[in-house]
Parts: C-alpha cells; sequence; structure tokens
C-alpha cells in the first residue's frame, strides 16, 4: 500500500508529508485548495511527464517522493531485472529543478521514466475521471476481459510465441525476397561467368601481352640493327674486336717495360670476353626475330579482348576480373544455399505459427467462456451503483489471422436506459454513468491485478443522492481488500472514510500554501456537514453527518 507521500515545492504546496493507512482514506476540501495537485505529484512518482510551471513560484526544486508497503514475486523480478535493490518499502522519488532537469529514483538508485512506470504500475492504480477514456481503446478492454478471464499469463505466453513467429517470418520473407532477386540475376551472372571463363585471363599476362606485341611491331627494326651490330662487333672485316685484339698484342709487347701496362691489357682481355659475347647475343637475336603479322594480330586482339572486358565491368586489371568471377561463382552457389536454408525456415515458421494457432485457440475459448461472466458480474454491479436498467455486452469478434493478441477483437456496448440500444462506450453514456461503469470494472479486477492500493480522482463527477450511496458502498466494500484513496466532493462518499484528509489553503505567511491534515471524528463530522449544507451548518446538518458515519460504523462491525 502507498504509506506515505512528500511533497516539497510542488505548485502550491510548499510542503507537506501524508500518512495514508489501510483501509478507505477519503481526500476532501475546499473548491481549489489544490486536491488534484496531490493527484499530479503522485502522477510524477508514477512516471508522468514534468513541466516547470508546477514549480513552487520561487523553489529551485521540486521534490516528490511515495514510500510503498509491498513484497510480491512480481515486484521483486521487476526490480531484479532493473537491478534495483528490494526494500521492505518502495521508495519512488522524482525532482525537477528550474532549469527543467527531471531525475527518477528507487530506493535512491537513479532510474528512467520507463523503469519508474514498470515499477509504479505494480504498486498502485491511479483512476481519474479522464482515464474513463481508457475504455474507449480496444487494447484497455481487452486487458480487462482477460484479467477478469485470468488469462493473462496464457496472452503473454502466446505473444511471446507470437513475436518469434513474426520475426521467423520477416527473415522468412527476407530469404525469399533475396532468393528472387538472385534468380532475377542468375542469367546475368552466369553469362558474365561464361565470359570471363572463356577468355580465361590470367593474373601476369597484361605485362607479357605488351612485351610481346611491341616486340613484333619492331621486328624488323629489331633484326636490322641487332645484325648489323653483331658484324660490327665481330663479322665484318676489321671489326671492332679485331681492333681491340691488334691494340692488345702491341700492348701486351710492352708489359715488361711499365707498371701500368699488364693491368689495362687485363681489362682489354674482360672487353673482349664481354663484346664477344654481346655479338653473339645480337646474332642470336637477329636469328630469332621475324615479322609475325598474324601472330600480332592475334596479340592485340586478345589485349583489346581484356581491356574491353575490364571496362565493361569497370575494374582495371586482370586480377581485378578474377576476383569479379570468383565473387559471381559465389553468388551463383548461393543461390541453391538460400533454396535449402528457405525451406528450413518454413518448416521452421510453420511449427511457430502452429503453435500460436493452439494458444490463440486456448485463449479464445477462454475470453468465450468468461465473457458472460464478465457481462453478468457487471450488471450486477451496475444495479448496485444506481443504474439498475443498464445493459452491457463484451462482444468477441473472431477471426483467422492472428495478431498480437490471438484471434480476438474486444468491444464494450452499454447503455443506461432501459429501451435504447446499445452502442459503444465512446458513443454513449454521460460522465457520470462512465465514472461508474469504470469503479465497477475497477472492483471486479482489483483482485486479478493484484493491486495493494487503488486512487480515485473525483470519479464520483455527475452523481448524487442515492446513487453517491451506491458508490460509496461499493469504494467501502472495495477498502476490505485493497488500500482506497479517493478524492471526492461527495459527503455521501466521504461519510465512509476510515482516514479523512482534508486539503486547504493556508495564507499566514507571505505566500499562499496548501496544506493537508488528517481530520479528527469531530472535525470528520463538521466537515461532512459543510459539504452537507455550506459554511456554518446547523444541529440538523451535524445530526445526519453522524448518522451518515454510523452508518459506516455500523458496516464495520
Amino acid at each position: 500500500m502507498l504509506h506515505y507521500l512528500k511533497i516539497r515545492n510542488y505548485a502550491i504546496i510548499r510542503e507537506s508529508e501524508i500518512q495514508f493507512n489501510k483501509g478507505l482514506n477519503i481526500i476532501t476540501g475546499e473548491t481549489g485548495a489544490g486536491k488534484s495537485i496531490l493527484m499530479g505529484a503522485l502522477g510524477l512518482i508514477l512516471g508522468e511527464r514534468a513541466d516547470t510551471k508546477v514549480l513552487l513560484p520561487g523553489a529551485e526544486k521540486l521534490v516528490v517522493e511515495g514510500g510503498f508497503q509491498l513484497d510480491s514475486a512480481a515486484l521483486r523480478e521487476v526490480l531484479e531485472a532493473n537491478e534495483l535493490d528490494f526494500e521492505s518499502t518502495t521508495v519512488l522519488r522524482r525532482e525537477l529543478n528550474a532549469a527543467g532537469k527531471s531525475r527518477a529514483f528507487i530506493n535512491d538508485t537513479p532510474v528512467n521514466l520507463q523503469t519508474l512506470k514498470e515499477v509504479g504500475v505494480l504498486l498502485i492504480d491511479l483512476v481519474s475521471q479522464h482515464q474513463t477514456l481508457e475504455l474507449n481503446e480496444e487494447g484497455f478492454q481487452l486487458d480487462l476481459l482477460d484479467s477478469f478471464a485470468k488469462t493473462l499469463s496464457l496472452r503473454d505466453n502466446y505473444q511471446q510465441e507470437f513475436k518469434a513467429y513474426s520475426r521467423k517470418f520477416r527473415q522468412l520473407n527476407e530469404l525469399r525476397e533475396a532468393e528472387q532477386k538472385a534468380r532475377q540475376e542468375e542469367d546475368y551472372l552466369r553469362f558474365v561467368c561464361d565470359e570471363i571463363r572463356e577468355l580465361n585471363p590470367i593474373p601476369e599476362e597484361e605485362q607479357e601481352l605488351e612485351n610481346r606485341i611491341s616486340e613484333l611491331e619492331h621486328a624488323e627494326q629489331i633484326q636490322s640493327i641487332s645484325f648489323s651490330s653483331s658484324e660490327a662487333l665481330k663479322g665484318a672485316e676489321n671489326s671492332l674486336i679485331d681492333q681491340l685484339k691488334s691494340i692488345q698484342a702491341q700492348l701486351s709487347s710492352l708489359v715488361r717495360h711499365h707498371q701500368g701496362l699488364p693491368a689495362l691489357v687485363d681489362r682489354i682481355n674482360s672487353n673482349l670476353v664481354d663484346l664477344d659475347d654481346i655479338a653473339s647475343e645480337l646474332s642470336t637475336i637477329a636469328d630469332k626475330t621475324h615479322s609475325d603479322p598474324e601472330m600480332l594480330a592475334e596479340l592485340e586482339a586478345r589485349r583489346n579482348k581484356l581491356i574491353q572486358l575490364q571496362k565493361k565491368h569497370r575494374v582495371s586489371s586482370n586480377p581485378e576480373l578474377l576476383e569479379l568471377f570468383q565473387g559471381f561463382e559465389s553468388r551463383l552457389a548461393a543461390i541453391g544455399t538460400l533454396a535449402e536454408e528457405i525451406e528450413q525456415e518454413e518448416r521452421a515458421c510453420s511449427k511457430l505459427e502452429e503453435s500460436c494457432r493452439k494458444l490463440a485457440n486456448e485463449l479464445s475459448s477462454q475470453r468465450a467462456t468468461a465473457a458472460p461472466q464478465l457481462e453478468n458480474q457487471v450488471l450486477e454491479l451496475l444495479r448496485e451503483v444506481a443504474i439498475p436498467q443498464a445493459q452491457f455486452e463484451a462482444r468477441i469478434e473472431t477471426s483467422t489471422q492472428l495478431s498480437l493478441n490471438g484471434f480476438d477483437k474486444l468491444s464494450l456496448w452499454f447503455t443506461a436506459n432501459k429501451g435504447f440500444p446499445m452502442k459503444q462506450i465512446q458513443d454513449t453514456a454521460s460522465g457520470g454513468e462512465l465514472s461508474r461503469l469504470m469503479l465497477c470494472l475497477k472492483s471486479l479486477l482489483a483482485d486479478e491485478a493484484n493491486l495493494p492500493s487503488i486512487v480515485f480522482d473525483e470519479i464520483d463527477t455527475g452523481i448524487s443522492g442515492e446513487a453517491a450511496l451506491r458508490v460509496a458502498s461499493v469504494m467501502s466494500r472495495l477498502s476490505n481488500h485493497h488500500q482506497v484513496i479517493a478524492i471526492t466532493h461527495l459527503p455521501q462518499i466521504a461519510s465512509q472514510a476510515n482516514h479523512h484528509f482534508y486539503v486547504f489553503k493556508d495564507h499566514s505567511d507571505d505566500q499562499t500554501t496548501t496544506r493537508i491534515k488528517l481530520l479528527s471524528e469531530q472535525e470528520q463530522v463538521e466537515e461532512i456537514a459543510r459539504m452537507l449544507s455550506g459554511e456554518n451548518p446547523g444541529e440538523a446538518v451535524i445530526q445526519a453527518a453522524k448518522e451518515m458515519m454510523k452508518q459506516r460504523l455500523a458496516k464495520n462491525l
């Protein structure tokens, strides 16, 4: 339950601490005194967005803190999942400074708003007059039925399986699209691979081709100059080698007479050997070099084909062509692999779909059984809150198409008046009737939701007299098993309080502030009397207030 609520510098509340208790906690007060401010502050620690407009003028920081006493497996699980310590009192705190920076804490550990909401929803249910709009939402309506049917756990199991199925189905479609694209490319890939394979480019071939083509293009010059050079060196009369031999012979006759001549003679001998070798190689080149126009044309044609293929595929060398070829071959091979993978994924997807349909059918069956029971109990409660002619139906539309919630869509139909056709809730019912309908639903679902605390913020708007007494009775009965906190302007409801808080404005300081106090039994009588007749109630009104409170005391005996 909500043990305490501390508020500092929120709206017109400078500082306040409220100690709540078990049973029915009623909050009343002057119009504009700040009753709704309490709910705004409570909303902050439940993860609602903060706005600096709610900061007390002149204050640097607002702080709202709530202490909740609850030990449940679900709470422990969520705290553990978020690496938060469990304490006997779970403390939620929210801070907001003048610059608009907001911080949230659980048991003094900083958390984000999402975590604050995840924990807060397990601690308290805040039901405002505006929350009746949720009755129009399909998701909220289905939550009501599943809570009542006790199928929330089954639905969680189904949704996990459905999400796995959806992921697998997406993966299967991606594979199918990939295969379709690959099949569309297959002819092109095969053509390119055949084209490259037929040309059979060799990694080092390009430079060899260039060298051979250049040689054939200049064959006549190479042959002529190589032959004449060989002849000049060795073959012709009075060749260069013959002249060097003559010089060598003459110098050799003088080596005994000059110390520098032996070395020079040796160098001439060495050069003679080199020149003789050069002359022989030139002669060989001249003999082997021939003009071959057909071979030249053939080599040029291959070079041109390689260049054209490289340009066609936007590469600049044979190694890059071969790399492209290997990549295309891999993609061709993968087409067959994709078909096998698709077959495996289809089997897995089919298995998951079968599991989903089994769970969805089970959900549908239990919902169909629970819907009439929900209708009967809601109608019974509607009679208790003074809508005796009400009609209420939970209509389920079932399809064969799987969705996140199974096969079913739920719509709630309602009319408060005899002889009028039922319409969907968003198209019918006054604010007061919707408030009472919400109260009936919350009463039914409180045990299923396992919430220790429920807060009603002026949910009694639009009712009075006998209807108010009936609503008070339902709230009182609900408070036997849950902590109920209710802001009300009706004396019939206030008279049922186990603990009555009064909100008022204090003008004693320089700045008006809102204060709240727990009323004694006599103060409660006086407050209910004022609610009945206004300020300065007479003795008869005070006696009427006492009688209303006695009815509550009699019920508790």
